[in-house]
């Protein structure tokens, strides 16, 4: 007997609509993905809004944390010179 899974929305609850499907060879692996949305459109375009948000603050503390890295190896190879000098 297969089980049912249930996938409600994030925002409203009401239960997800797949609405594709489709198969990703990875090695020997093959992967299932499916796509769902919420059956309300106005609240799919509210949590695509949010998901997208929070995917550019991903992105920006991401972009922050290598630039803070890149800064820290100047500031040490600066530090090397100026020992290297003495």
């Amino acid at each position: 007997m297969k089980k049912t899974a249930h996938n409600p929305c994030i925002r409203c609850g009401k239960e997800r609509k797949i609405i594709r499907t489709w198969k990703e060879k990875i090695y020997d692996s093959i992967i299932i993905n499916t796509e769902s949305v919420c059956p309300d459109p106005e609240c799919q375009k509210k949590v695509d809004s949010e998901n997208q948000k929070q995917h550019e603050k991903n992105d920006a503390l991401k972009l922050r944390s290598a630039r803070r890295a890149l800064d820290r190896q100047a500031i040490r190879a600066a530090n090397k010179g100026k020992k290297a000098k003495k």
